[in-house]
């Protein structure tokens, strides 16, 4: 991270919220975490803590995006890291492929945050040289809340990615075959060379090259 830390103002019907990228683990002390992050009886957001945010802001290679209301309480955050090295995605070499993950607060969706959040994770110059992917799995959707179907949900997320140069691809990896609406999307940086990119599409099937 440079000497200036990233920040936009964003605003929304619920009021003003400062977007931070590169949070570091000490700012994370001063903040609340807004109550609609975190385990609910029939949904339980990725990361449900101020513990779990702060390993997310320790990784060097990670950028962890927050979205501040009132200069105090964390409503939403996008994250972008290294695959967890036990997943088919830390398999590729070079190993440039980064993970994309995010959400908002209950009572703090659909307000326009989450498009910011990602712009700043994804469209760093950086992001040229490195493929993005997101593993989208419906069981970590909060449905109940969002009175959203699985499709109508699944299409939100197509249509968040989309305009940021993700797309589509089909995979064989068991975890996301094991639903039909589970969803893989990649973004191939325009600096990735093709050899890069063909172990890419070769591991989406498993197939690893030596």
């Amino acid at each position: 991270m440079g000497s200036e830390q990233p920040t936009r103002i964003i605003q929304t019907p619920r009021g003003a919220v400062e977007i931070i990228s590169y949070v570091q683990p000490e700012q994370l002390e001063s903040w609340e975490l807004d109550p609609g992050i975190g385990k609910f009886s029939s949904y339980r957001s990725i990361l449900t803590n101020k513990e779990s945010l702060a390993e997310q802001a320790l990784d060097p290679k990670a950028n962890l995006c927050l979205g501040i209301y009132q200069g105090k309480t964390i409503v939403g955050y996008c994250v972008r890291r290294p695959p967890p090295p036990e997943e088919r995605w830390a398999r590729l070499k070079p190993p440039i492929m980064f993970e994309v993950f995010g959400e908002n607060a209950r009572g703090w969706r659909d307000l326009g945050l989450m498009k910011p959040m990602l712009e700043e994770v994804c469209l760093e110059p950086e992001n040229e040289r490195r493929i993005l992917y997101i593993v989208a799995y419906s069981w970590h959707w909060d449905l109940d809340y969002t009175k959203k179907s699985v499709q109508e949900y699944r299409d939100t997320i197509i249509h968040l990615l989309q305009p940021l140069g993700f797309r589509q691809y089909p995979t064989n990896e068991p975890n996301v075959c094991l639903r039909p609406e589970n969803l893989f999307m990649a973004r191939i940086g325009r600096e990735v060379e093709p050899a890069v990119q063909r172990r890419f599409t070769n591991l989406l099937f498993g197939i690893v090259e030596d």
